[in-house]
Order: structure tokens, then C-alpha cells, then sequence
């Protein structure tokens, strides 16, 4: 029993320790199954292929570590119950909670593997109607098995399953009082039950964990796509710092060469500058464009991108002539194409809004909305945004 004990624990730590190899997430899963249960006794007079029945069970269970869970179990309906070696059909309901063991996950975690062997064991809880003069009966007794899932999906899995629910002995027969060898020692049997044979098929579904693994890999690709378009602003922010540096060093050496040049030479000089350089700026307010992101089926501004919508501002502030178009794009990927027009169509209107809140006039901005029928990028998350191009 010691040894068993440790064995058990060390495969329980394995299992904690499998979630470094790759996340594990705990969660619930549902089982639907059916097929046939043959019944076992000692008082059978009818031929073994009548002890046959149709059999169905609805799991519950939940997952803890990659390796252990727990589920309970609800099965039915019919078994036989032999009097007078007639076959008789009674109904039944049976209660099961078992352990569960992936054996695969043992020695590597893997969401995606095609075939999970798994064994099980626990105890049983039954009840079963009155048939002919034997009276109606409660019970308990022991189950375990062996079963097989074969993934069709990260939702679902196609299982089969085989098990001997071992129950009491009047289970189905009346036959409670069987002795050893008797009018010599006349002693009762011990441990004597009915077992109650099944073989299952049916589907899983992993409805818990699942979820939370789509979640997680979503909030990463979310936070990947931000930081890819954190680190493009700030790199063509530099570019235009280092450009403009440029420009005025450039500017700064043509005006030390002409200082010594006649006045009207040196005016004439710093005359050019000036044009060229508000000429420059002109030119960038005109090519100047802005991409504001939303979230999945959202047109809410997200914080990280107001410092955009501050841009836009401040260009048009700064050059009164300015008039900026505001396209509205959806991610056709997900969404209906008439809720994704919708959906762009808000996001245009609601950086509109924010510019107009922000003292830029009406007339000088236009609204275009163009929902998932054009797409600005291979990137999904990418095409959930409003391009705000300045001219």
C-alpha cells in the first residue's frame, strides 16, 4: 500500500511539473456516450446474448493537472434480472464518481495529441425499480475502466470507453444468502457482487480549458500586434528626428557659407530656407498619416492610441489649410459583412468626433467607411483601425 501511495504521489508532481513543457489549463469538460452493458450473475439460465442492453452515460468531470481529474457520471437505463430462468428487463439509474489518469500526459504534456489513452476508478451509487415480487433496491459498489479519446478539435473528442461497474449483489438476483459448503460450515459469501459490464462511445467536449487557451492566445497576438505598432511609431519618429536634424544642419552650413556673402545674397539665402523649409513642412503635413487601432468588434479609442489622435491635432492647429480623411476598416475574418461595415463606419465617425471635440472644424474633415471589403493588411488585428491620412 506504501508503495502505491508513493507511486501515485510521484505522478501527481510529474503532472505539475508537465505545465513547463507547455501551458496546461485547468477546466471542465462534458462527456455524451452510449452503447451496451451486459450483466453478470450466478443465477443465469437464459442464453448470455439476452444479457445485452442498451446503455447510455453523461459525464461531467474536470481536469486539475495534465495528468489527474475527477469526473461523476449519470448512466442508465435497463439490465436483466433472471427469475425462474426467465429473462426479465428492469430499469436502473447509476451514480458514478471516478478518478481519471492520462497516461500519455504521464511522460509529455501535448494539447494537440490524436490518441489519449486514460484509466479510471471509483465508486457507484444505484437504483433500480421493482420487477415481479422482488422488491425495489438502493446500492452502492465499485467501478473502474479504461478508455480512449481520439481529438477532433480543441472542442471535441471522439471517445470509447470499457468499464465493469462491480455492484451489490441485489444488484439483479435475489440470490443474497449463497453459503460455502453447506450443512458443514454454513458460512455466507464475502464479497460477492454483480458486475455490470459497459462499452461507450460517444464525444467530449472540453469546454472549460478551451476557452481559456483560445483567450490566452488571443491577449498574446493582441499584445504582439501593439508592441509591433509601439516600436513602429517610435522608429519613424526617430527617422523624422533624424531627418530634420539633418535638414537643419544642412540649412545651418548653407547660411555659414553665405555669411560672408554680399547682404542681398545672405537675404536672399535666408529667404530660400524659410520657403524651403515651410515647403518641407507643408509637404509633411499633406503625407502625413495616422493609423488608429481598435479591439476585436470595438470602436471604443483605446488609450494607447489618443497620442495619435494628439497629432493630428496639433498638424492641423499648425497648418490652418490642412484637411484630413478618415477611412473606416473592419477585419473580415471575423464578423458579418454587414456588421463589420457597421463597425467601420463607427470607428471613422468616432475619430471624427474626437478631432471635432478637439476644435478642429467640420468642413475640414471627411468621413469614409469601407467595412471588410477592403483589407489594409495581411495582419488581422491590423485591419480593425481607422487611417487618418493629413493633406
Amino acid at each position: 500500500m506504501k508503495k502505491i501511495f508513493v507511486v501515485l504521489a510521484s505522478l501527481f508532481v510529474i503532472s505539475f511539473s508537465l505545465r513547463a513543457q507547455e501551458t496546461f489549463y485547468p477546466g471542465w469538460y462534458l462527456g455524451v456516450q452510449g452503447g451496451l452493458n451486459y450483466t453478470s450473475s450466478n443465477e443465469w439460465g437464459i442464453s448470455h446474448w439476452k444479457h445485452f442492453n442498451p446503455n447510455a452515460s453523461l459525464n461531467l468531470g474536470y481536469d486539475f493537472t495534465p495528468v489527474f481529474g475527477l469526473r461523476g457520471s449519470l448512466s442508465g437505463p435497463r439490465a436483466n434480472f433472471p427469475v425462474e430462468k426467465t429473462n426479465n428487463k428492469f430499469l436502473y439509474g447509476q451514480l458514478g464518481l471516478d478518478a481519471t489518469v492520462d497516461i500519455c500526459n504521464i511522460f509529455n504534456y501535448n494539447p494537440s495529441r490524436l490518441l489519449s489513452p486514460y484509466v479510471f476508478l471509483g465508486g457507484a451509487a444505484y437504483g433500480r425499480q421493482k420487477v415481479n415480487d422482488v422488491a425495489a433496491h438502493l446500492g452502492v459498489g465499485v467501478r473502474g475502466g479504461a478508455g480512449l479519446n481520439v481529438r477532433l478539435s480543441d472542442l471535441v473528442s471522439f471517445n470509447i470507453e470499457l468499464l465493469d461497474n462491480m455492484l451489490g449483489n441485489k444488484f439483479n438476483t435475489k440470490d443474497d444468502n449463497a453459503i460455502f459448503a453447506g450443512g458443514v460450515l454454513n458460512w455466507k459469501r464475502p464479497f460477492k457482487w454483480d458486475d455490470n459490464f459497459a462499452a461507450l462511445a460517444g464525444l467530449k467536449f472540453n469546454i472549460g480549458a478551451n476557452n481559456k487557451r483560445k483567450a490566452a492566445v488571443a491577449a498574446a497576438a493582441a499584445a504582439a500586434a501593439e508592441a509591433a505598432a509601439l516600436e513602429a511609431a517610435r522608429a519613424a519618429e526617430k527617422a523624422a528626428a533624424e531627418r530634420a536634424a539633418a535638414e537643419k544642419a544642412a540649412a545651418e552650413k548653407l547660411a555659414a557659407e553665405k555669411a560672408a556673402a554680399e547682404k542681398a545674397a545672405a537675404e536672399k539665402a535666408a529667404a530660400d530656407k524659410a520657403a524651403a523649409e515651410a515647403a518641407a513642412l507643408r509637404a509633411q503635413a499633406r503625407a502625413s498619416q495616422e493609423n488608429v487601432y481598435f479591439d476585436l468588434n470595438k470602436s471604443v479609442i483605446r488609450k494607447a492610441e489618443a497620442p495619435k489622435i494628439d497629432n493630428i491635432v496639433a498638424l492641423m492647429k499648425e497648418y490652418p489649410e490642412a484637411v484630413v480623411t478618415i477611412t473606416g476598416y473592419a477585419d473580415k475574418q471575423t464578423g458579418t459583412h454587414k456588421r463589420n461595415m457597421t463597425l467601420s463606419q463607427e470607428r471613422a465617425e468616432r475619430v471624427a468626433k474626437a478631432l471635432k471635440d478637439a476644435g478642429i472644424d467640420a468642413g475640414r474633415i471627411t468621413v469614409k467607411y469601407v467595412g471588410d471589403t477592403e483589407q489594409v493588411s495581411n495582419v488581422r488585428e491590423e485591419n480593425r483601425v481607422a487611417v487618418c491620412v493629413t493633406r
